[in-house]
């Protein structure tokens, strides 16, 4: 509804006679403002009195926007505010998982042809300690690497030879504890334990008693627990907010009074083709072991843009083709403006041409000044200050851009297909 409908509802009862010193353009329907009539009565469309257009509410036409009574606007409660220049802040909060650091991986071999003596009682998905036993073996080349070993040392072999021997033992897989014992017991061993290399979960085992084992068998996989990883799919629209200064905080639906420490974050080079997303992941620390891999997540994050325009976005109209605001300039009169938008935020929009900081933009009743500005011809003023032609062309089509309807022909159902006539300006009203 434009303002002057509502100039309607809050005009004295008596108004189907305008006072006789002001000039009357036409008369209109504020539902179907761009269809002009030569005198007052009932609309065709709606069952509501016609609405006076009078000479003087254009106001000096060589100026953009239009003037409103003071009154009025406060009846509206037209609203603005400055723009000013400051940082969007942006919080989102994305679906994440929990998964494994791969960084904390381990696999154990035994580098060496043997036999399986003895299986701990372990299998995939229990959890083991750094050292802690997996299984017993004999390995015929290092027993035959110990012989060696003593029988130089017993002999008087040079320390060269003795080197050279326990790094030959060391190469082929022997424990690094079980070549210390070697050294300071000089006993000969047949039977060797290997031991877990990490803390962390058994995610592969399949060994059993008496089976042969070779030097390229996969023993074990370990997969360490802390720290693990929380991954989330980022849009390409947000993107830009993955920054140094970036803030993460995790929640975590099964610990919700839970605090969890991000030690670490980066987004992952590549986009997924099929979402359109970015993979962003964070190293979170694990120690008590709390969060398991496969567990849902949410990833809130918060982060500040580079300064700009901020004005509130309930003042920008959105027509699909363009973008507008309504300015209130220093002489009072309201200005329509095409801006450029670039980001928006917790009901801020930041700007990037077509407002200077300082000046005032309408936030409540703006569609209704937008309306008006219609009816006078602001936007195309607007639009066209760039293209050639003199400020009196331009008034006349403030006052003239539609025709004028008579009533004459005007059917009882309603208008049907009138002849146009352009109606000058009209006297006080009264036929």
């Amino acid at each position: 509804m434009s303002i002057a409908a509502y100039r309607y509802f809050y005009s004295e009862p008596n108004r189907d006679t305008p006072a006789p010193q002001r000039k009357i353009l036409f008369w209109y329907d504020p539902m179907s403002p761009n269809t002009h009539f030569d005198k007052p009565g009932k609309s065709p469309f709606m069952d509501m009195d016609l609405v006076a257009k009078y000479a003087d509410e254009n106001g000096d036409s060589t100026q953009a926007g239009i003037k409103i009574d003071p009154t009025q606007i406060q009846n509206l409660g037209v609203k603005t505010e400055k723009v000013q220049l400051g940082r969007l802040t942006y919080s989102q909060t994305l679906p994440a998982n929990v998964s494994f650091n791969e960084y904390q991986f381990a696999i154990v071999q035994s580098r060496s042809d043997g036999f399986i003596e003895k299986v701990y009682p372990l299998t995939i998905g229990d959890k083991v300690k750094k050292g802690a036993p997996l299984l017993e073996l004999t390995i015929p080349e290092w027993v035959a690497a110990q012989s060696e070993y003593l029988l130089l040392n017993s002999t008087g072999g040079s320390a060269t030879e003795l080197r050279g021997v326990l790094e030959r033992i060391r190469l082929a897989g022997m424990p690094e504890q079980d070549i210390q014992r070697l050294k300071s017991t000089h006993q000969l061993q047949t039977r060797f334990t290997l031991r877990a290399p990490i803390d962390g979960v058994i995610t592969a085992f399949d060994l059993r008693s008496g089976m042969n084992i070779s030097k390229d068998k996969v023993v074990a996989h370990i997969q360490g627990m802390d720290p693990v990883w929380i991954s989330a799919a980022v849009p390409e629209s947000i993107a830009f907010l993955m920054k140094d200064s970036t803030q993460f905080t995790l929640s975590v639906p099964a610990f919700r009074q839970k605090t969890f420490t991000v030690q670490q974050w980066s987004v992952l080079p590549s986009a997924d083709k099929s979402t359109r997303t970015l993979q962003v992941r964070l190293q979170v620390d694990n120690k008590d072991e709390a969060l398991k891999p496969g567990m849902n997540a949410y990833l809130t994050f918060s982060s500040h843009s580079e300064k700009m325009l901020l004005i509130p976005s309930q003042a920008v109209i959105d027509t699909g083709g363009e973008q507008r605001v309504i300015t209130l300039d220093s002489s009072g009169r309201f200005v329509p403006k095409t801006i450029r938008v670039l980001q928006q935020s917790q009901r801020l929009t930041g700007i990037g041409a077509g407002l200077a900081e300082g000046e005032r933009v309408v936030v409540n009743g703006l569609f209704l000044i937008d309306s008006e500005a219609n009816i006078s011809g602001a936007l195309q003023r607007m639009r066209q200050s760039d293209a050639a032609g003199d400020s009196a062309d331009r008034a006349d089509s403030v006052n003239h851009t539609n025709d004028v309807i008579s009533f004459n022909d005007i059917s009882p159902a309603g208008p049907v297909s009138p002849a146009h006539s352009h109606a000058g300006p009209q006297g006080d009203g009264n036929d």
